[in-house]
């Protein structure tokens, strides 16, 4: 693309655009065109003129093409009347007026005013004291810092002039001077507005499918050379972003009022088979309850249908700053895809009301299409949680451990302080693994002591923290609140689901990645980037880690890491187990525990295992992938149907070289673990007790080391023996 006609003249002075600027004042020109190059003095002067009316500018010509139409059929009038009168003034002599002293006839004139004048009183923004208040009456996002106004009062006018004795053209003359502001200046480049070819520009890049910032960036490089008191020669993502916005909505936008737009497009889900959900009550019109002041609304896209049958574990949240009315969320359910091991949204709901009522009605629409989860992974929200228990009582709820362990520290912090024998410090670094304890410990009756003694022990030392943590996480509930966060009360599946991980990062793409971090978007632009953009991103990416295309997924990656363990043990010759039990389910040893696995295969695939690996996943082996131990090449599992042996050895039990290295690394962790604990705690000696406790730990870590000395002492002697010798462990 040709840019000379965007280059300034050489810029000598830093200030002024050109020197020469009053001489590239405008004139005249011709009729056609004086729209055009009016635009274009921001470019040429540093002058940004605007057309302030009642009427735009079309409808002002429009009344002047009225005007004229209406005065020549006065003049045909007028000189039928001269014809009926001509005789008696043939002989009258007229005065002879020199071309000088004749007035010219102005046609029409049009009075354009520089871009810096002061605003109107009609259109004067009220100062809003209150800083706490974000939101205008009309619900919408305020901005209460924000860059000085470019209205400073600026009196200079440009009048364009049309003549009668020169229709053709029109003539220019500029009424007062610059005031407050120096047309062209570094300073005045930032309230120029860019130019209709600028944003041509960036729409013609918008259409090919680029994103922002490679469109900002490559337009900037264009206009690189463009002087840097030019508007050209700054261009940012938010100028490319605007003319997104105004793309997005000429595409979503099926009327000008938001909501009656809403309305048609979920019309229209519901024709492209959609299940619609709005919030009404009887005999209301879904119209009326779609306002700024009242809505919600749901919708699940075909594709995301598939997902119900197999969606037990699912991700429920909301984030806010969607879109620009006040108090609007998105509530989004993630389930975690078994084959692409991402999360992926099955539903989203839309409203500005956070109770439980549109959450219970959008919960009951969809348990009759056909969604029934075993579990709901949920912030510590009470309406969610109230709404779930009704509809899918059954269901298990997990609160997020992350937000409860957050939680938790935050009150650790503020609610902690000194006992006798400890710090305010030692007394939080003594709590903090007690709680972690409570946390994740997965046996219940093991659970209930460690809680017992937990509420026991500093019930009188941390009464403040105590009453707190009681309240919110045990008594609550009916006293069954502990349920919540424990882990011994939750399925042991899918150790990312204990989170809400999934539903996080999915709604920090969707407003990183397509909102731009932005919030004032119409209600119908956000469906439809849901329905259109978001969809065709995920069904995609899903299909290219089903295909294992390009980088590995995590699944894929973990079935990876499984197929090479697999592959060693094979080659190892290890003898192990395989049981035929019927024509589809087999009986499999682990090589990891030892342990006896039922297997079911289909179509030579493993199709169900007992094992925890894949109670945890519940995702279907690919052939020759496996951690269980095969007996050789020809008896993998993905030919596992074909063997015909209903009976191979049973498994030798590990070999003492086995045996002593998992020995000995299980010492090596153990004393690792109490070397940390040892630094990461502080030994106060300020009674005898304390002090009789430390000499007995002493005199058993010094026996532990006589008997590591003995022991490697034993060791050099096997060791000295040749590599087939057996020995057993001493």
């Amino acid at each position: 693309m040709s840019n000379q006609h965007l280059t300034p003249t050489n810029v000598q002075n830093p200030i002024v655009i050109s020197p020469t600027a009053e001489q590239q004042r405008l004139t005249k020109c011709g009729v056609n065109v004086y729209k055009e190059r009016i635009a274009k003095q921001p470019e040429v002067t540093g002058e940004c003129w605007v057309y302030k009316d009642k009427y735009t500018l079309n409808k002002k010509h429009e009344q002047i093409n009225n005007r004229k139409r209406k005065a020549l059929q006065s003049d045909t009038v007028d000189n039928e009347s001269d014809q009926l009168h001509a005789s008696d003034t043939e002989d009258t002599e007229e005065p002879v007026v020199s071309s000088e002293n004749k007035k010219r006839v102005i046609l029409w004139k049009i009075r354009f005013q520089c871009h810096r004048k002061a605003r109107s009183e009609k259109k004067k923004v009220e100062v809003v004291d209150d800083e706490n208040d974000e939101y205008d009456e009309d619900g919408m996002k305020r901005r209460p810092i924000q860059k000085k106004s470019k209205n400073i009062g600026c009196k200079a006018q440009l009048m364009v002039y049309c003549y009668e004795d020169d229709e053709d053209n029109v003539e220019f003359t500029y009424v007062n001077n610059h005031d407050g502001h120096v047309p062209g200046s570094i300073g005045d480049v930032q309230y120029l507005r860019k130019s209709k070819e600028l944003n041509d520009r960036i729409l013609e890049e918008l259409h090919k499918g680029y994103h922002v910032r490679d469109i900002k960036r490559f337009l900037q490089r264009e206009y690189q050379h463009v002087a840097k008191s030019s508007r050209f020669g700054h261009i940012n993502t938010v100028d490319v972003y605007n003319i997104l916005c105004k793309y997005r909505e000429e595409l979503c936008c099926l009327d000008k009022d938001d909501f009656k737009s809403v309305k048609k497009q979920l019309e229209a889900f519901q024709s492209m088979q959609y299940h619609v959900w709005i919030d009404v009550t009887d005999n209301e019109n879904p119209s009326e309850r779609l306002t700024s002041k009242d809505f919600a609304f749901g919708f699940v896209a075909p594709w995301q249908l598939a997902y119900f049958e197999k969606a037990q574990f699912v991700s429920l949240d909301a984030t806010h700053d969607v879109s620009k009315y006040k108090d609007g969320v998105l509530y989004t359910m993630v389930i975690r895809d078994p084959v692409a091991g991402r999360g992926v949204p099955i539903t989203y709901l839309l409203t500005n009301d956070l109770s439980s009522k549109p959450l219970l009605g959008w919960f009951r629409s969809l348990a009759t299409i056909g969604l029934n989860p075993q579990r709901f992974t949920i912030d510590n929200s009470l309406p969610e949680d109230n709404a779930i228990v009704q509809v899918w009582p059954s269901c298990s709820i997990q609160h997020c451990i992350w937000h409860v362990m957050r939680a938790w520290m935050q009150n650790v912090q503020a609610k902690i302080h000194g006992s006798i024998g400890r710090t305010p410090t030692q007394a939080k670094a003594h709590i903090r693994p007690r709680l972690k304890e409570l946390m994740y410990e997965k046996n219940t009756e093991q659970f209930h002591v460690l809680l017992n003694n937990f509420l026991t022990e500093f019930q009188d030392s941390q009464c403040e923290f105590i009453t707190y943590f009681k309240t919110y996480y045990v008594d609550k509930w009916d006293g069954r609140a502990y349920e919540r966060w424990n882990c011994s009360y939750q399925p042991q599946v899918f150790h990312a689901m204990s989170t809400n991980n999934y539903v996080e990062s999915w709604h920090n793409q969707l407003k990183t990645i397509y909102l731009k971090r932005k919030r004032t978007h119409r209600l119908d632009v956000l469906i439809n980037l849901l329905a259109d953009d978001v969809s065709f991103d995920i069904t995609e990416e899903v299909n290219r880690l089903s295909a294992n295309v390009g980088r590995m997924g995590s699944t894929e990656r973990r079935l990876r890491a499984n197929e090479i363990k697999a592959e060693e043990e094979q080659r190892s010759r290890h003898p192990s187990s395989l049981i035929h039990l019927s024509d589809s389910e087999y009986s499999v040893v682990s090589f990891n525990n030892n342990a006896h696995n039922a297997v079911g295969a289909n179509n030579n695939q493993v199709a169900s295992c007992t094992c925890p690996d894949y109670q945890r996943h519940f995702f279907p082996f690919r052939p020759q992938i496996t951690n269980h131990r095969v007996w050789d090449q020809e008896t993998t599992v993905s030919n596992i149907s074909s063997s015909t042996s209903h009976h191979i050895d049973h498994p030798q039990p590990p070999t003492n070289k086995d045996q002593l290295q998992t020995a000995i690394n299980r010492l090596v962790s153990r004393a690792t673990a109490l070397k940390r604990r040892l630094n990461k705690s502080a030994i106060t000696s300020n009674n005898n007790n304390n002090n009789n406790n430390i000499t007995n730990i002493i005199q058993q870590i010094d026996a532990l080391t006589q008997n590591i000395s003995n022991v490697d002492s034993d060791l050099d002697a096997v060791l000295s023996l040749p590599p087939n010798s057996n020995f057993q462990l001493q």
